[in-house]
């Protein structure tokens, strides 16, 4: 007994077993900023300044401490993969501290000696103006001409 199976019915299997295939690839996601070490050899305990500093990596992300006394730069390499939780494959955490305007040590850690560094997630929030249901309705009567209508 011979099944016979037409041409079309073998490229939506081809079609079918591509789709899947390439669906369920690895997604790469770089999140951060990580300026090599090339880079942190440029740096001098003692002699860089922050201005220096800010000239080679740029604006730190995170700023800590009294004065900014602590600067943190970061980077993360995660993989993702069809619906499983994503995957850490790589982190780099760099710490700056500054003692006045003068870097005095430089941290590097890794995600395998990484350690749990302490944000503060203090907000400060602006009172803004309060307005009520009314105000909003009728706060903009007279605030527009026909003029800048018509442009």
């Amino acid at each position: 007994m011979h099944f016979l199976i037409s041409r079309s019915t073998i490229k939506a299997i081809f079609l079918v077993s591509f789709l899947v295939t390439v669906g369920c690839s690895k997604v790469t996601e770089f999140n951060g900023f990580d300026p090599g070490l090339d880079v942190l050899t440029k740096l001098e305990k003692g002699k860089s300044k922050k201005s220096k500093v800010k000239d080679l990596l740029g604006e730190p992300p995170i700023i800590k401490g009294v004065g900014g006394g602590t600067w943190i730069y970061f980077s993360q390499e995660m993989e993702k993969l069809a619906f499983y939780e994503p995957k850490v494959v790589s982190r780099s955490i760099i710490l700056l501290t500054f003692t006045g305007v003068r870097l005095s040590e430089i941290e590097r850690y890794t995600i395998e000696n990484s350690r749990i560094i302490d944000i503060s997630t203090k907000k400060v929030v602006s009172g803004g103006r309060k307005l009520t249901i009314l105000q909003q309705i009728f706060g903009n009567i007279g605030n527009f001409s026909s003029q800048n209508l018509q442009q």
